[in-house]
């Protein structure tokens, strides 16, 4: 029996400063990321746009709130000081689930936040009755038959939904909204209830995750994307090296970017490229590759071209500055 209400939820969090100092001593094996924002969208059964809301959560660990996160979600100590406390947040976003006494079920973009929201209920020792929380950017791929996830931005933009004035990215009611948006394109939306996702152990950032490769390490963002690791990516099917397009790469967001590659035996290849601010300002580069389809060739290609028309009217983009400010891209988990 499909839900009669889906509820898209986004969380936003804080994370400390210094991993050295003494909160993130006591408390960091058991809360790396302390929320400060639950956004949700309420549709109904035919993908009907009910509501919204928005929860800011007062930090009790972390109160100093992390100035790159501070930047993204335009949430500061001032903004959360006479917000709630988390379990009365839980308990309000609960009942607002519930309120039209109908059965319901939990959908996000991607993996990170059902993590991140089970680390934040057993730290504070909460235990509210939630349904299994469903991953609609899991879906999406599958439905458009993408050999790699991508973000919530490059699926808004495969799909022509723009964003609106005065809902900016990086606020978790504004993500869960615009995720709505993208589920409302899928074509069988129960569908999500195939992709229920279990909550990972997180790990500290700085930790790498085992038994996967460590980024090279560059002097900056341009060296890295000038290395013949970027340059010279390997084939997935024979392993050996390719080149890549003349186009070159093209940023989807501060430390992601993609391109194309051609192997004279397999064809065309799918090129991501991860970038890390590391330590000692070091760029840390991950490179990926997979065969590309038809949708994945024409998405670089619109990228590219849209990046050439930007450029042409003036458009400069600050890839080191970009990447130093960007917000956490990925969560850092144990396999």
């Amino acid at each position: 029996m499909n839900p009669v209400n889906y509820i898209v939820m986004d969380l936003e969090w804080n994370q400390p400063i210094n991993h050295q100092n003494r909160v993130y001593r006591e408390y960091g094996d058991r809360l790396i990321f302390e929320m400060i924002q639950i956004g949700a969208c309420k549709l109904d059964g035919e993908m009907n746009l009910l509501e919204t809301i928005s929860l800011p959560i007062h930090p009790t660990c972390y109160q100093r709130i992390h100035p790159r996160i501070a930047r993204m979600t335009h949430l500061g100590e001032e903004e959360l000081a006479d917000a709630p406390l988390f379990q009365e947040a839980m308990d309000r976003f609960v009942a607002w689930c519930e309120q039209e006494g109908e059965a319901y079920t939990l959908l996000t973009w991607g993996s990170d936040d059902v993590s991140v929201l089970q680390q934040n209920l057993d730290f504070f020792n909460s235990h509210p009755k939630l349904p299994p929380v469903c991953d609609i950017q899991h879906l999406f791929s599958d439905v458009h038959k993408l050999q790699n996830r991508i973000g919530l931005q490059p699926a808004m933009e495969m799909m022509g939904i723009e964003a609106e004035e005065g809902r900016d990215f990086h606020n978790a009611e504004n993500d869960a909204y615009y995720t709505a948006l993208v589920f409302r394109t899928v074509p069988n939306p129960a569908d999500a209830l195939k992709y229920p996702r279990e909550p990972k152990q997180l790990i500290h950032p700085d930790a790498g995750i085992p038994g996967k490769p460590k980024g090279e390490n560059f002097a900056s963002v341009k060296e890295a994307l000038r290395s013949e690791a970027a340059q010279k990516p390997k084939c997935p099917v024979c392993g050996k090296a390719i080149q890549l397009e003349e186009a070159g790469y093209v940023p989807q967001t501060a430390d992601k970017y993609i391109g194309l590659a051609k192997c004279g035996r397999h064809g065309t290849a799918l090129v991501r490229l991860r970038l890390r601010a590391g330590a000692g300002g070091k760029v840390q580069l991950w490179v990926s590759t997979a065969k590309a389809t038809p949708p994945n060739v024409a998405y670089v290609h619109t990228k590219q071209f849209q990046l050439q028309q930007r450029r042409a009217a003036g458009y400069r983009f600050n890839a080191e500055e970009a990447l130093r400010n960007a917000e956490r891209s990925s969560v850092p988990f144990e396999d």
